[in-house]
């Protein structure tokens, strides 16, 4: 009983890499005047002071103080938590932009388009601010394949696979310059210890001044804890994405998997928030979840107007905890590198006052 009780309080406490833990463990384990029960209550104890010593908490503060501190951007209508911009003014209108210290969640089934709607949106905020992109989905090379797609509108599959003509060869060196621009950090690791992703990201936002983490896709991390049950697995590491955001001011946006829930609703029905894989946490967590959804993919070609649903793609705000829900349509283009702001259909058939005149004339 004892040996369990340690071996998995080392495991909770990381006790291998702190020596004056272990040693109070092992203090209390040979101690032969207390018994099992005794045992877990100290324990528990140290548990609590090992968070609370490791924790750095904030100073309280008054809420004349929080006023005070807040009164000059009430006054003269600026906001010191800055807006990032998506750069797709129909999605901006809804949601206004992307808050620092928010933890945002993309979902959608396969093959809706998360990770070309995070190039995208990626290409756009980090024109103004440093981006850093985890993929643990797709190598650093086949990522930045995509990017070159975007910006060049040439097809991802002959930029992978080498498979270019002479002029498409000259867009894309002449990137060269426009490619300085854009300040984005890849990364394709530390996707199974959640402690050193927390270190990396640390250190990136202090030595680059990262303001907007991307996390491409949430349910391939995995961490050291919590192994024999993916659900709690999942919540845990929704949490850690959730304080990365809020402890460093930043803006996380993590993409996810959903599950199978909307096909067997239906075909073509959209996606709820419960539909989130893996873990409730998530939906919890989040303080913004927007949903893709394209039509065309269920075989939907018209929508309820008639209308041509090709290239179509709604993005679909579920939750929007400092705004309001809504949705925005995206136009997709041909060769699937980029989305761009999805114009309204407008009834383009009209008669000229002459023909009018004319036809008013006509005898039947």
């Amino acid at each position: 009983m004892k040996f369990k009780v340690i071996e998995g309080y080392k495991i909770i406490l990381n006790m291998e890499t702190n020596n004056n833990l272990l040693n109070n463990l092992q203090s209390i384990i040979s101690d032969s005047m207390i018994d099992d029960k005794e045992i877990i209550h100290r324990l528990k104890n140290m548990v609590f002071e090992h968070e609370m010593n490791s924790y750095k908490a904030n100073e309280s503060k008054t809420f004349s103080d929080l006023y005070t501190e807040n009164l000059i951007g009430w006054q003269e209508n600026t906001n010191t938590n800055q807006l990032i911009k998506s750069g797709f003014k129909n999605l901006d209108e809804v949601i206004g932009g992307f808050s620092l210290g928010e933890f945002v969640v993309i979902g959608g089934r396969p093959a809706m388009g998360k990770t070309q709607f995070c190039v995208n949106l990626v290409l756009t905020i980090s024109q103004t601010q440093p981006v850093l992109y985890f993929t643990f989905d797709l190598s650093e090379y086949l990522l930045v394949c995509r990017f070159l797609s975007a910006l060049t509108g040439i097809a991802v599959s002959r930029i992978i696979q080498h498979d270019l003509t002479g002029e498409e060869k000259l867009a894309v060196t002449a990137l060269s310059d426009k490619i300085q621009q854009h300040q984005i950090f890849f990364n394709d690791s530390y996707n199974s210890s959640i402690s050193a992703f927390k270190v990396h990201c640390t250190k990136q936002i202090q030595e680059n001044g990262i303001k907007v983490i991307v996390v491409d896709y949430l349910q391939m991390m995995s961490s050291n804890r919590y192994r024999n049950s993916r659900e709690l697995e999942i919540s845990y590491i929704s949490r850690e994405l959730k304080s990365i955001a809020k402890d460093n001011n930043v803006c996380v946006i993590a993409t996810s998997q959903l599950s199978r829930a909307p096909e067997k609703r239906s075909m073509a029905s959209k996606p709820i928030l419960s539909d989130l894989r893996d873990s409730g946490a998530i939906e919890q967590d989040a303080d913004k979840v927007i949903f893709i959804y394209r039509p065309e993919y269920y075989g939907i070609d018209v929508d309820e107007l008639g209308n041509s649903t090709a290239g179509l793609t709604e993005l679909i705000v579920a939750k929007n905890r400092n705004g309001s829900l809504g949705s925005a349509n995206l136009k997709r283009n041909a060769v699937f590198s980029s989305f761009s702001d999805f114009m309204e259909y407008t009834n383009e058939f009209s008669f000229s006052p002459s023909r009018i005149d004319e036809i008013e004339k006509t005898p039947f």
